[in-house]
């Protein structure tokens, strides 16, 4: 057994660590040394462990297994390798169809680093990354003959897998946006057979009220029988009729929610009161939307499911005159293992080129969204969660909702919004606390694997929020930080750690991603599109530049449906084989996407 693996009969899940800087070493012909840089790791950790199935490898900073220097935040390990499938990989990765231009983002992250493109050769290729004003070079062989015995690879980090050939043949890494991932187009949202919608405005929805795509037909899915859908779809929004507690916290109430929606939905379905009728719904379909990039992990030994499909609604008063509201039923995809999540990517890039479209993409989200999806889920519902984004009439302020099924099923319960503290710990000596502890898990890399908890600092203090409402800018006190001001691992200069800590945790909260930190005016799909014609897309899905609220001289780059594109086409490219030498493992498992924890 080569050094440095630790062979254990445990099943323990991956730890999702990403190297800063990653090198391997030739020993010999089947040994390597690899050597990775985890800086936010140096004074933590002297050794880091992953998971693949039952065996355990370690890489360590204690100076011992090929490291040079301990505690020097460089992790390594002595481990069997094989060289010949590190080639054959790297052929496969680089070939001619991935030699464009393209952009690079920070692991784990939604920001663009830079941008990278291939000079191919006939036994190596040439990756050339520019991040900031820094352009780094990296050469990597086609044939392990050329690799010589102490020869030290200087790796890329661009969240492409590395290590293990693939085991089925490569599909096309060209993925198409508005085809595969964020589907807008007019004959898709306004699908006569399958949706109940606008095509202008003053004028009643048409097509069919109970179609596959509307708003009605996935609510009925995800009830499952368990009421009617007039009921579940009443229930649901009785929630705003009321003030709730969510985690502690008062949720006031927004009663013009419940009129807007429910009650003018009575009215026009016969009266105050009345059962609501599907062909009455105010609801339009404004896009349906693949995240895959939300799965969990990238490889043979990924855990989770294969992401998730969602459908985004806005709500219209009856007449196709829009209202300031979204809602977004977001599904699992109840799809586990390594080779069908892998099948599931390449449907979607394939579906692309298809000339029976709508039908083909119906049969896609059929999977998350049809009744009884997932036999083992609540309802048999593979419903993850049901957000809500409103600025009504009357409204006070811009307010985010988050739904669940409880475990035992039934309907829709409001619950906490995801990595957002409640508003009254903006600025404050507790959010000091909380950043001062995490920072490592929020600067990365990769970056943004912090987890906001329900409850802190100690057990039954409540702070995550009830709901999302608008802030001008996630912050705190400058005098209560100890994070330090030293460069960014990630972000280029002039970015510090701290700038980084604060900018990662604001980021990823309802609020900030839907306003400061993007610069998104609330919602990322606008609900005030206008109907008839394909949703408007905030600048952060599109592609946007915009100074860092808190540092200005720091610039935040965004583009998140190239990176979604990006990790779709790794995802439909990963090889899945377990019959590989375990440095092979550890490689692609350091160069691998990071598993994204955002929400968003």
């Amino acid at each position: 057994m080569a050094v440095g693996l630790q062979a254990q009969n445990l099943e323990t899940p991956a730890v999702d660590h990403k190297p800063a800087q990653l090198q391997l070493t030739r020993l010999d012909d089947k040994v390597a040394l690899i050597s990775a840089a985890f800086p936010s790791e140096q004074k933590r950790s002297k050794a880091l462990t992953f998971s693949f199935g039952k065996t355990l490898v370690s890489l360590v900073d204690d100076g011992s297994q090929g490291d040079v220097r301990a505690g020097d935040g460089i992790f390594s390990a002595k481990i069997e390798f094989d060289f010949d499938a590190f080639a054959k990989s790297n052929a496969q990765l680089l070939d001619k169809n991935a030699a464009e231009k393209s952009p690079v983002f920070a692991p784990g992250n939604r920001q663009q680093l830079g941008i990278q493109h291939l000079a191919i050769g006939a036994d190596s290729a040439r990756l050339i990354t520019i991040n900031g004003n820094k352009e780094q070079s990296f050469v990597l062989p086609f044939d392990a003959s050329l690799i010589r015995i102490d020869q030290t690879i200087e790796l890329p980090l661009v969240s492409l897998p590395m290590g293990i050939p693939l085991d089925t043949a490569p599909v096309s890494r060209s993925v198409s946006v508005p085809r595969s991932l964020m589907i807008t187009d007019v004959s898709v949202v306004n699908d006569p057979s399958r949706t109940w919608a606008c095509n202008g405005t003053n004028t009643s929805p048409v097509g069919n009220p109970t179609g596959d795509w509307t708003f009605w037909r996935l609510m009925e899915n995800i009830a499952n029988g368990t009421s009617s859908t007039s009921d579940y779809i009443k229930r649901l929004f009785r929630h705003w009729a009321n003030n709730q507690v969510v985690n502690g916290f008062n949720v006031a109430a927004r009663p013009l929610v419940y009129q807007e929606v429910i009650r003018n939905w009575e009215i026009r379905s016969g009266g105050v009161g009345a059962d609501l009728l599907p062909d009455k719904s105010p609801f339009r379909l404004l896009g349906i939307v693949l995240r895959a990039d939300l799965r969990g992990g990238t490889g043979p030994y990924a855990g989770g499911d294969a992401g998730e499909g969602r459908f985004v609604f806005a709500l219209h008063d009856g007449n196709c005159n829009n209202r300031s509201k979204t809602i977004i039923l977001e599904y699992k995809v109840p799809i586990t293992g390594c080779t069908n999540i892998r099948d599931w990517a390449r449907k979607w890039i394939d579906l692309a080129s298809s000339a029976n479209y709508n039908q083909d993409l119906n049969s896609l989200t059929q999977v998350f969204a049809a009744a009884g999806a997932n036999p083992f889920g609540p309802n048999q519902s593979a419903i993850g969660q049901v957000r809500t984004n409103e600025l009504l009439p009357g409204s006070p302020h811009w307010e985010m909702r988050e739904f669940v099924l409880p475990d035992s099923g039934g309907n829709l319960i409001e619950t906490t919004v995801k990595q957002e503290p409640h508003i009254g710990f903006n600025n404050s000596a507790t959010l000091a606390n909380y950043l001062n502890l995490n920072w490592p898990s929020l600067v990365g890399p990769p970056s943004g694997q912090h987890i906001v908890p329900d409850e802190f600092p100690v057990p039954g203090s409540p702070f995550l929020a009830g709901s999302s409402p608008v802030v001008g800018m996630w912050s705190a006190p400058s005098g209560a930080l100890t994070i330090p001001t030293s460069p960014a691992p990630v972000t280029p200069p002039p970015a510090t750690i701290r700038d980084d800590a604060l900018f990662e945790f604001a980021l990823n909260t309802c609020s900030g991603c839907h306003l400061m930190e993007t610069s998104t005016p609330f919602a990322h799909l606008d609900y005030n599109s206008i109907p008839g014609m394909p949703a408007f897309l905030s600048g952060f899905l599109t592609g946007i530049s915009i100074p860092d609220p808190r540092n200005p001289a720091v610039m935040r780059h965004f583009n998140d449906l190239a990176r979604r594109a990006a990790d779709l086409s790794v995802a439909a490219n990963m090889s899945c084989s377990r019959v590989v030498a375990p440095g092979n493992l550890v490689l692609q498992q350091l160069t691998s996407p990071a598993v994204l924890r955002a929400v968003h």
